[in-house]
């Protein structure tokens, strides 16, 4: 019994070296040899009235689980919401500190030696609101915030908070509208806060037929559009998300020209190409499966499997100059983070087990 116990885990073992193996020769195929380890930085956490109640313990819980798959950003979300709170709290004369959640976050981020992006308010939307409108909002509010917050160690930088779709090539008035835009907002945070960094996180299609009606751009036309925009805004860091539908069933090789073509094109504008991998994605086997399910509002979605993910990280890591993700919160946040879904909660559980396993091998 005790032989075939053995056999068993020396078997087990080969195969997933076998397997790894086999992922990282195709990854291999599609690219240049990784220029960074294949592992995240930091995830989109986007702080809901989901936390209201937590303690310090909390806090510190939440963000020590992150260190230890090796996270050293914090890419936080909803700060607009977070701020006025704290503001409104502290205008009642409340006396415990807890009410103020970004005070707790970049104290403890501190303490950890990690770095803090924190998003900035819409403040509105191409042809809904003048550009001037939209500077206004976001310039009180990065004084303030930086007034509240830039002490710290963590604070690090600036997300802006627009996600656009692909803009036709001759379409000049909304490109010029978004890069002098982008441009007002970057100048007041590098002003404001010398040394901090702005970014961004677009997302490409690659529904190439349009079976959804937006428009379809090439990689080299994305990436030219983009070039443009960074060298005009002065963002520091483009996160590209590497698919912007979310679906399962795009391969490597479709997404593999977007991150070479925006890299090229980050670089030559002097900035940052980092790739946004996703952990979770819409389990469906192809567009008639996702647009059928869209239809009946059952689309599934799923923490990306640990062996795809394995191959989408090193895919990321042959053009990135580092990698975030957004699909750690709720995917994998080994955390109660949905109260009464154990199903749920034991998944999330498993998966963060899987990537830090994933990690600890890399590391090695």
């Amino acid at each position: 019994m005790k032989n075939f116990i053995v056999f068993g885990i020396v078997s087990f073992l080969i195969v997933s070296v076998l397997f790894s193996a086999y992922g990282q020769q195709e990854v291999r195929c599609l690219c240049e040899k990784p220029k960074i380890e294949p592992l995240i930085r930091g995830a989109l956490w986007w702080l809901t009235s989901a936390y209201d109640g937590w303690t310090e313990d909390d806090w510190e819980k939440a963000i020590q689980a992150q260190c230890d798959v090796g996270f050293d950003v914090l890419w936080i979300f909803n700060t607009p919401a977070l701020l006025k709170q704290a503001e409104q709290e502290g205008q009642n004369n409340r006396q415990d500190t807890r009410f103020d959640v970004l005070d707790t976050v970049y104290r403890i981020a501190a303490e950890k030696k990690m770095r803090i992006i924190a998003d900035l308010p819409k403040g509105g939307w191409y042809q809904k609101n003048s550009q001037e409108e939209i500077l206004a909002i976001n310039t009180e509010y990065i004084r303030k915030y930086h007034a509240r917050y830039g002490h710290y160690r963590s604070f690090w930088g600036w997300y802006l908070n627009y996600e656009i779709n692909p803009i036709a090539p001759d379409d000049k008035e909304e490109s010029l509208f978004w890069r002098k835009l982008w441009r007002d907002i970057s100048d007041e945070c590098h002003r404001v806060a010398p040394g901090s960094v702005v970014t961004i996180s677009p997302f490409f299609l690659l529904d190439k037929d349009r079976v959804r009606g937006f428009i379809y751009l090439e990689p080299e036309q994305y990436a030219s559009w983009w070039g443009e925009t960074l060298a005009a805004s002065k963002i520091d860091i483009l996160m590209l998300q590497d698919s912007g539908e979310h679906l399962s069933f795009f391969t490597l090789e479709q997404r593999k020209p977007f991150f070479e073509a925006v890299r090229n094109a980050c670089h030559k504008a002097g900035a940052q190409f980092w790739v946004n991998v996703e952990t979770g994605e819409a389990h469906v086997d192809d567009w008639d499966d996702y647009l059928k399910r869209t239809k009946e509002k059952n689309v599934p979605w799923r923490f990306t499997p640990i062996e795809w993910l394995e191959k989408k990280l090193h895919l990321a890591a042959c053009y990135g100059d580092g990698i975030i993700n957004w699909g750690y919160f709720p995917f994998m946040d080994p955390l109660p983070a949905k109260p009464g879904e154990a199903d749920f909660n034991e998944r999330a559980q498993n998966a963060y087990q899987a990537y830090k396993a994933y990690y600890e091998r890399i590391k090695k």
